[in-house]
């Protein structure tokens, strides 16, 4: 009797990306060079196009400096040490405003989503101040605050806290009832199926507002200061602006995207940091 053949495995054929002590296998560091490639090549050719056609004077070089002129203006910002005090200054009003819109949002929103009669008192006027424009309250803030850091620590935490606090009222509110219902089934106490069960739950969305919220921290401010500062990385693009110092001007903003990636990809890790318990339970 003809013995039957075992169908291979998908499992044998496929290389484990990491090893049996946890150890980063060959394939693994190809997969992530592979992902680094394709992300990186389509913005090198687009800088590569940009470059070919002001050399061959498709663009206008005055207008739109090649991205070698703007890398040398780059690279003497830093050697100089003059953005510094522009990149360091932008930096200590997001981070002071952004912090701000956590302590107010987070414990807020958290209020809204499980006490009723707090959500019904606060909610509706929630609902009416997050329709407001951030740069439409800039003026507000002016007036509130004069010209200056209060101002611009204003503005972004009006930006940043309601994509904080509309997450995390949304998390406490989408708990699954059965997970309540286990909770209280094994005795729980109020306390406990909020830290055990609700805000486990709630930690995903709560994450996914807090990157919004600093990106959202980043952009108004940039943008609140090019009207009332004398500082920062938005005062620096207009300055260069109005002393027609264009590779310096657009030095300035390739300095600012990258200050951007690294704000998100950092607030990326914070979230994957914060759900990786979604990951080892395979949910």
């Amino acid at each position: 009797m003809a013995s039957v053949q075992q169908p291979v495995s998908e499992e044998v054929l496929t290389p484990d990306p990491q090893s049996s002590d946890g150890a980063a296998t060959p394939w693994a560091r190809l997969e992530k060079v592979t992902a680094l490639a394709r992300w990186m090549l389509p913005i090198l050719g687009f800088l590569a196009s940009w470059q070919l056609l002001v050399v061959f004077g498709f663009l206008n070089r005055i207008i739109l400096p090649p991205p070698t002129s703007v890398f040398v203006a780059v690279v003497e910002y830093f050697v100089g040490g003059a953005i510094w005090e522009h990149l360091m200054a932008s930096l200590q009003r997001a981070v002071t405003g952004f912090s701000l819109a956590i302590l107010i949002g987070l414990p807020l929103g958290i209020l809204i989503g499980r006490v009723k009669w707090i959500s019904s008192l606060v909610g509706p006027i929630v609902e009416v101040l997050r329709q407001l424009p951030p740069l439409a309250m800039f003026p507000a803030m002016i007036i509130i605050f004069g010209l200056g850091f209060r101002s611009q620590v204003a503005i972004v935490l009006w930006a940043s806290i309601w994509p904080v606090l509309l997450n995390t009222v949304s998390g406490t509110r989408q708990t699954d009832p059965l997970l309540i219902k286990a909770g209280r089934s094994l005795g729980c106490s109020q306390l406990q199926l909020f830290t055990k069960v609700v805000l486990p739950s709630a930690v995903p969305t709560i994450a996914t507002g807090l990157r919004l919220g600093g990106s959202y921290a980043l952009l108004v401010l940039v943008a609140a200061e090019m009207i009332g500062a004398n500082s920062g990385l938005g005062f620096l693009i207009v300055s260069n602006q109005y002393n027609f110092r264009i590779p310096e001007m657009y030095a300035a903003i390739a300095i600012l995207a990258v200050l951007g990636l690294i704000v998100n990809y950092v607030l990326i890790a914070f979230e994957r940091r914060m759900t990786l318990w979604q990951e080892r339970t395979g949910q």
